[in-house]
């Protein structure tokens, strides 16, 4: 029944009335377009993108300057694919040309964000708040597919993010408490507090839970170690990195019901998402443009692996088109039985955030050090290597040399989560070398880390 109401009216007056956002109306946009055909869709993709290229033509100079550099000139495109005539944008034009890469007419009305970068590369850019209600408004219908819809009783097993005391900690669990969630610190857990942990996960019996890959494979493991399931939940959703078959049916045995694999990032919020068919990840194609290159900026064919590049069709601040996230993906060469028109990714590859163990016995989540980095977003590249049990060492590519206060900081930051027993060591270096694929590990555990014989 809260379910209903929060979702029909408890959601809509708060997001329309109280924030002024059409985040409601936005919802229901994008559940009516999920069940377009390919054509349709493809129709709607278009027509936005027509809309954020003329924009850009006409309010951001450093990407007219950018695309006239490469022998483009303002125009309609027929097709979506024509795209691909684009040259692709990475972070560090964005970062060198910043103030340019922003429309004209939003200079100054625009909101910021700093992502610790899925490659080690963090990264500051802008968005508006109208993009911002559409992310939302996308990211709840992703999380329906998987039983976590608006006003589902969940437990997330999440960096937190909520102020612990005083007026801040009140506002947030009565904010959280209306969406009907719960957060438990999936940054803190340990060999000593895991079981607490999910003792309280059970006493808050949720409908859905919703967390990064590595607590939650952590949490299902020591409740079939210990016999105990969950009852009642009707999805849980993953996210951060691949979900392995393994983890997979580790998961669903633990919790009773099915787990579904989401992938996102800070830059554009969710962009795929499993549905019950769980045959692929939808890409929100009425929301984005996401296609997976070569390294000469062309698609590749369904089936095989390229990096990929995004095309946030709402974000008139700072427009990122063909923007190279640093991940790469394969698209799926079949179309799902379940009847949405939104393509489907078959994998997302290169994404391994292996998770610390610290002396002590805590699990901290390599989810961690990417937002530990966020309050460090002039480093240019980073790396985590547990060189031994008690030692994890931050390789850092910094534009001059860190400063003793700032060493102390991290170091200080790391060991409120790994434990007082973890030694830090800062090491600054000219680069950081990348696996044959091209992507850089951010966490190498201990064991990932030792040579082999």
């Amino acid at each position: 029944m809260y379910e209903a109401l929060f979702r029909h009216a408890l959601f809509p007056a708060y997001e329309t009335v109280v924030k002024r956002r059409g985040t409601a109306s936005h919802v229901a946009e994008y559940e009516r377009s999920q069940w377009l055909d390919r054509a349709q869709l493809e129709a709607v993709q278009l027509r936005k993108l027509n809309e954020l290229l003329a924009h850009c033509w006409a309010e951001v100079p450093f990407l007219q300057r950018h695309w006239r550099a490469h022998g483009l000139q303002p125009g309609t495109l027929s097709h979506a694919s024509e795209l691909s005539r684009y040259p692709l944008l990475t972070k560090a034009m964005i970062t060198a040309n910043y103030d340019e890469a922003i429309a004209t007419s939003w200079r100054g009305r625009t909101l910021t964000k700093t992502t610790g970068g899925s490659t080690g590369e963090p990264f500051r850019f802008e968005y508006t708040m109208d993009v911002y209600a559409r992310r939302t408004a996308v990211m709840w219908r992703g999380y329906g597919w998987g039983g976590a819809s608006l006003g589902t009783r969940t437990g997330y097993l999440w960096g937190t993010g909520m102020r612990k005391g005083g007026w801040g900690g009140f506002k947030d669990r009565l904010y959280h408490g209306a969406f009907n969630r719960r957060f438990f610190d999936a940054f803190s857990l340990s060999d000593g507090n895991i079981d607490p942990v999910i003792e309280e996960l059970t006493a808050y019996r949720p409908q859905a839970v919703v967390g990064y890959v590595a607590p939650v494979v952590l949490v299902a493991r020591r409740m079939l170690a210990t016999g105990r399931r969950m009852q009642g939940v009707r999805g849980v959703l993953t996210g951060a990195e691949a979900l392995y078959e393994p983890e997979r049916r580790d998961i669903e045995q633990a919790f009773g019901c099915p787990a579904f694999n989401t992938y996102g990032s800070r830059e554009v919020m969710l962009m795929a998402s499993e549905c019950s068919h769980h045959s692929g990840l939808h890409v929100n194609a009425d929301h984005l443009v996401l296609e997976t290159v070569g390294h000469d900026g062309r698609p590749v064919p369904a089936g095989a692996s390229g990096d990929v590049a995004i095309t946030d069709l709402h974000n008139f601040g700072m427009p990122m088109v063909r923007y190279l996230n640093g991940d790469r993906a394969t698209y799926a060469t079949q179309a799902c039985a379940c009847g949405r028109g939104l393509p489907l990714l078959a994998s997302v590859d290169g994404r391994v955030l292996d998770s610390i163990e610290t002396p002590d016995g805590r699990h901290v989540p390599g989810e961690f050090f990417v937002y530990a980095m966020l309050d460090w977003p002039d480093v240019r590249q980073w790396q985590v290597v547990q060189t031994e049990r008690d030692c994890v060492q931050f390789r850092l590519v910094v534009p001059e040399p860190w400063t003793a206060q700032r060493r102390e900081a991290l170091t200080a930051k790391v060991r409120d989560k790994a434990g007082p027993a973890m030694r830090v060591e800062i090491v600054e270096v000219d680069e950081i070398p990348t696996t044959a694929s091209g992507k850089r590990r951010l966490t190498i555990a201990l064991a990932a880390a030792a040579p082999r014989a």
